[in-house]
Order: structure tokens, then C-alpha cells, then sequence
């Protein structure tokens, strides 16, 4: 049973909204590239990123030394009305206005941000993660958390609703309203958020919501930090012979922002693998890749490299329309981009391997992980742990420029789409590392959660015992 509920959260105030709007918001910690830091750093003193993304100074004793300063920074905007919390339990009615990077379509995205009950995962749990987390993501936004008591970027999950009963009750509600917060970020996307304190609507949408699955979209490092600071609270005032917080306690749940599945503006990315390094060079790599798949070269020089960029995605989207496993790549040092098409014998030497997750291995983020990455590569699963050795973005030309900046290669993938992400959930299973980029992202700053264990959300049924979550 899903338990959504609504609470008082943190805004920023209306005169810092009025008159710098969208200064004060920024994307989740881990979309963004230096440069974008610091343009938001400095945009405003009280754009959110001060908090959710410190700077890290010369003098620092630790790399997380910056969380103390977000901590201060919290509290400071907390004392001095920066930040202002809502007198009663509310939702947050969003609507988000963007134009999708690949068609230039103009979109609206709707959702609503409240407290969702945590569960481990597992496979009864009414609330799915679809792929792996990184080690170090989950230790160092665990160390913030503790540091500031707040979740300070909300979970991003999509659920199925039938009839768009849920979707059109949001629209329904948002018109007989006026907006409290509009603002246009940094992106140029737009904002609009509605306020919904009245209780007996605040009650239907948690009704609404209460025999659905709710999948997590984007956010499973937080909802992940969300579990494991649960535990760590719960053992601290255990050992320190604190009382344990009470039933249904603030603790027990995470700040989230939930889309209906069939909002069109809903939308998934792909997510390209970026090798930051790589013991080999070119030629040694394209050999590793020929016993799997089938590489063609398309050289610059015939037709001008964004001509070439451009007809290897075309056809990345028409060959997999056709069901068949290909991939784009960008290479260090080379005057030619690189066709690959995995081997159909290899794909069904890889399904009849493990046949009872046919949903997950044959999935084309699985195949260039599991095939291509690991088997013709050779990278171990600690390397694929690490952020220094791969990254990750949502865009062609951003691969391509940092392959040029010194990247070492770029595999360009197609999107995984909604129903194979529902396929694999529904089976128990997860997906590697960053298989989805849903876009666009949740801003930070819109709505933050301060979390006090021993203050209760009313409305939501008691974890009856908590398990230990697993790391």
C-alpha cells in the first residue's frame, strides 16, 4: 500500500521569489558540469545550489567539507525568513513548461510534490527502483543529510494511472487556482506551483494514490539516503537512549515529486557512457568489439563530421525501430565515428545464459554494459563504480565535445522506453548504472523538507518494523 502524503514544507518567501525567481532554483547535484556550478553559484547568494552543492575550497580538510557550510547556510536562511515553512500540511501542485532537446517540441509536465513512505525494496514493495546506485553518491549525500536534517531534492517517480483519473483531477485543480510561485530557471524552463491545503482534497489525492505502484524515475542515490538515514537516526537515539519517534514519524518518508505515467510531457533520454580512461588504444579497442558486433566507420572526411554525427543518430533511431542492439561511438584522436551492431548469435548466446531475466538482458543498456563494456572491454565492476572512469550524459554533441576535450570514447545510446523499465521492475530485477535519463529534472529549491524524527505525517500508516536497510 503506497502512503502519500501531504506536509509543510519550505519555500523560499514571496519577496526573494518576486524578484529573483528563477536565480534562486538549480538542477539535481549530479547533472551538472563545473562551469554550470559556478554560473549558478553565482547567479544568486541564495541559489539553492549553496546548499545541495557546496563549493569545495583549496583549504578544505576533506572533500566533504563543504556539507558543514550548507548546514550553516540552511539554518541562516532559516533564521532569517529566507526560507519560510507552510502553517499546515499541503501538496505542491507543479506544472513545468520545456522544449524537448532532440524535437524542439514545445511540453508541459505535470506532477505533485509530497511525502512518500519509504519501503525497502524488494519484491513485494509497492514502491520499484529500476537501477543500481554508485557507492560513493549514496556516502556522500548521507553525510549531507546528516549534516543538514533536511531532504533537500525531491525523488522523481511516475505511476500508472488508469483513465488519467489522477492527471486530470491535478489539472482540475490547478485551474481553480492561481499559481504561488511562477518562475523561468536558468534552462528556460518555466515553473508553476500551485499550492493544495484543503484537507478533504489532500485526502483524495492520497486516496487516489494508495493501491498504485509508484516507480522511481529519477533519485535513487536520495531515495536510497533516505533509507540508510533512517537507520542511522534510529541508531543514534538508541545508543544515546533517546526516545524512539513515534508512529508514522517524519522519518519514515521522502519528499517526492510524482508524475502520471501517461503525462505527455513525461519523457526519457538515453544516457550515453562516457570512458574517461581506457588501457588501450583505438585500434585495440575496435578489435576487442569485433567478435560481438559488427562495426562500420563513417569518416569525417566524406561528408564533414556534424553530417556524420548526424546521419549515425538517424540511423541509431531507425535501426531500432527494427528491434536490432546498436550503438553509436565517438573515439579519441580519430577522423571517423563508429556504427556498432551488436550480433543477433550474441545476443541470444547472452539470453539463453540467463533465461529468466530475458527483460533485463535484452535490454540495450545491458548489452553495452554486460557485452561490450565488461566481456569485450574488460572493465570490472569496481571501475564501472567509479565516476572518475565513466560518466554519463543526455545529450550527443555534449559526448562528442568532451571525447574531443580528452575523453577517451563515447558510446552513444537510443532511450530505454517506460514499459521496458515497467517490464524489469514488475520482474524483480534492476538496471545498470544510469540506464535512464528522465528529463527534464525536478529543479532544486522549488520545495526543500526538514526532517525531524520525532514529528509525525498525518495520514500515513505506521511501518510496522522497520527493517535494516542493505547499503
Amino acid at each position: 500500500m503506497v502512503s502519500f502524503q501531504p506536509f509543510r514544507g519550505y519555500v523560499y518567501n514571496q519577496e526573494e521569489i518576486r524578484t529573483h525567481g528563477g536565480l534562486l532554483t538549480a538542477p539535481p547535484y549530479d547533472v551538472l558540469t563545473p562551469s554550470q556550478r559556478e554560473s549558478y553559484y553565482q547567479g544568486h547568494i541564495h541559489n539553492f545550489l549553496h546548499v545541495d552543492l557546496g563549493r569545495v575550497l583549496p583549504n578544505d580538510p576533506s572533500p566533504m567539507a563543504w556539507h558543514d557550510r550548507s548546514a550553516k547556510v540552511l539554518q541562516d536562511w532559516l533564521r532569517e525568513k529566507v526560507l519560510v515553512r507552510a502553517p499546515e500540511p499541503r501538496f505542491y501542485i507543479m506544472e513545468t513548461s520545456w522544449t524537448h532537446p532532440i524535437t524542439g517540441e514545445r511540453l508541459i509536465r505535470h506532477g505533485i510534490i509530497g511525502l512518500l513512505r519509504l519501503e525497502v525494496p524488494g519484491p513485494s514493495a509497492r514502491v520499484r527502483l529500476h537501477e543500481q546506485t554508485f557507492s560513493f553518491h549514496k556516502m556522500e549525500r548521507l553525510d549531507l543529510m546528516l549534516k543538514t536534517q533536511a531532504q533537500l531534492s525531491p525523488i522523481f517517480g511516475f505511476f500508472p494511472d488508469q483513465g488519467d483519473r489522477l492527471l486530470k483531477r491535478l489539472l482540475g485543480l490547478a485551474s481553480e487556482r492561481d499559481p504561488e510561485i511562477i518562475i523561468v530557471d536558468g534552462t528556460g524552463e518555466g515553473h508553476r506551483v500551485y499550492f493544495l491545503d484543503n484537507p478533504g482534497e489532500c485526502q483524495a489525492i492520497s486516496a487516489a494514490l494508495t493501491e498504485t505502484t509508484v516507480y522511481i524515475a529519477d533519485g535513487h542515490h536520495r531515495y536510497m539516503t533516505a533509507l540508510n538515514y533512517r537507520d542511522e537516526i534510529l541508531e543514534r537515539r538508541r545508543k544515546a537512549k533517546l526516545p524512539p519517534p513515534p508512529p508514522s514519524s517524519a522519518l519514515d518518508h521522502v519528499m517526492t515529486y510524482l508524475c502520471p505515467m501517461g503525462d505527455p510531457g513525461l519523457c526519457v533520454l538515453p544516457t550515453h557512457r562516457i570512458l574517461k580512461r581506457l588501457g588501450m588504444d583505438n585500434e585495440e579497442l575496435l578489435g576487442r568489439l569485433a567478435p560481438y558486433a559488427d562495426v562500420r566507420r563513417l569518416p569525417y572526411k566524406d561528408c564533414g563530421k556534424a553530417d556524420a554525427v548526424a546521419r549515425l543518430t538517424a540511423k541509431l533511431a531507425e535501426d531500432s525501430k527494427k528491434g536490432l542492439t546498436v550503438f553509436g561511438l565517438f573515439l579519441a584522436d580519430a577522423d571517423f565515428c563508429c556504427f556498432v551492431k551488436v550480433r543477433e548469435k550474441v545476443k541470444e548466446t547472452i539470453a539463453s545464459e540467463e533465461p529468466t531475466k530475458a527483460s533485463l538482458s535484452s535490454l540495450d543498456v545491458s548489452i553495452l554494459t554486460n557485452v561490450i563494456l565488461v566481456r569485450a572491454l574488460g572493465l570490472t565492476e569496481e571501475l564501472m563504480d567509479d565516476p572518475d572512469c565513466i560518466s554519463y550524459v543526455s545529450q550527443v554533441g555534449e559526448a562528442l565535445n568532451l571525447v574531443d576535450g580528452g575523453d577517451r570514447a563515447a558510446f552513444i545510446l537510443n532511450p530505454t522506453s517506460l514499459a521496458d523499465i515497467l517490464k524489469v521492475t514488475e520482474a524483480g530485477f534492476v538496471m545498470p548504472r544510469k540506464a535512464t535519463y528522465f528529463y527534464p529534472k525536478v529543479m532544486n529549491g522549488l520545495v526543500t523538507n526538514i526532517v525531524d524524527p520525532m514529528e509525525t505525517v498525518p495520514g500515513s500508516q505506521a511501518l510496522e518494523s522497520p527493517a535494516k536497510t542493505a547499503c
